[in-house]
């Protein structure tokens, strides 16, 4: 186990390589505080400066980094392009209709950058499979969703995973339901990949987030085929508390310096270790061979 001077030094390692290479087209500070400012007043505010990032999200994403090796065989395929440009032409009609500035109340359209650009790899099966899927209408729906479960979120909210107690049943029945609510909008199969990022989003100092490969890495899915659930993601909840007890003072120090929830923290160092593909990041310091 790392000492508290190298967990410090992990996580700000971490940081500043996720920064470099992600955060040009991570929504997930906006997010975080739209969602904020909706539990506050139950709105949000689009700046002139928000949409000004949202426009540089679109321009920056890549959508060929989620391709699978069969879709490697379609890259160049008619019908790879067309779904590819399909999901572009939805999600900016999606950002040019609900991101012109001012206040929004539906949340759904807070979190929509961050859970597309984060989970199409999600998305994009939603395409694939559905030729009726309305990615504005998702969103739509889902915030209505959250909306009636506003209450529910904000018990949530206040609470801090390093800190306090885990309320087993309750997570495991807002899980289910948020767990639900996707596969309804979506293609009728579970989603605890997006579940997980929409609770952290919700809570980011309660929820962690997680993805499969984290999970098999850390071994919380052991076995070959398994896929999280409510009860393997409270393990989560469960094993990050206990390891963070380790690192009580660090902890507090690097929230304050970096503003963000640990859990958010871990995840970036996690994800740089266990989830990108690490060569598509050489080829983007920009190095070619002659």
């Amino acid at each position: 186990m790392l000492e508290g001077k190298e967990f410090k030094e992990w996580i700000e390692a971490s940081h500043v390589f996720f920064k470099i290479f992600e955060g040009r087209y991570d929504a997930y500070p906006l997010a975080k505080k739209w969602a904020q400012e909706w539990f506050s007043s139950k709105d949000f505010t689009v700046s002139e400066k928000d949409t000004e990032i949202v426009g540089s999200l679109i321009k920056d994403f890549d959508y060929y980094v989620f391709r699978d090796f069969r879709d490697r065989v379609e890259r160049d395929d008619d019908k790879w392009k067309k779904l590819v440009n399909r999901a572009d032409q939805q999600f900016k009609m999606l950002i040019g209709n609900n991101f012109k500035g001012g206040k929004y109340e539906n949340v759904g359209f807070a979190v929509a950058p961050f859970l597309f650009t984060w989970n199409f790899q999600r998305f994009k099966e939603y395409f694939k499979r559905r030729g009726d899927f309305d990615l504005e209408k998702y969103f739509e729906e889902l915030g209505n969703f959250f909306k009636s479960k506003r209450s529910e979120l904000g018990f949530f909210r206040e609470k801090n995973l390093v800190s306090e107690s885990i309320e087993n049943e309750r997570i495991e029945g807002i899980f289910r339901e948020i767990n639900a609510k996707l596969g309804g909008l979506g293609i009728k199969m579970n989603e605890p990949i997006g579940t997980a990022k929409l609770l952290h989003i919700l809570a980011p100092c309660y929820f962690p987030l997680i993805d499969n490969k984290i999970a098999k890495a850390t071994g919380l899915l052991p076995y070959k085929g398994e896929t999280l659930a409510s009860n393997s993601y409270i393990n989560w909840m469960n094993t990050l508390k206990d390891w963070l007890q380790n690192y009580g003072e660090v902890v507090e120090e690097l929230q304050t310096r970096f503003n963000s929830s640990i859990l958010k923290l871990i995840d970036e160092g996690l994800y740089m270790m266990s989830t990108v593909k690490l060569q598509s990041r050489v080829r983007a310091l920009g190095l070619r061979v002659r």
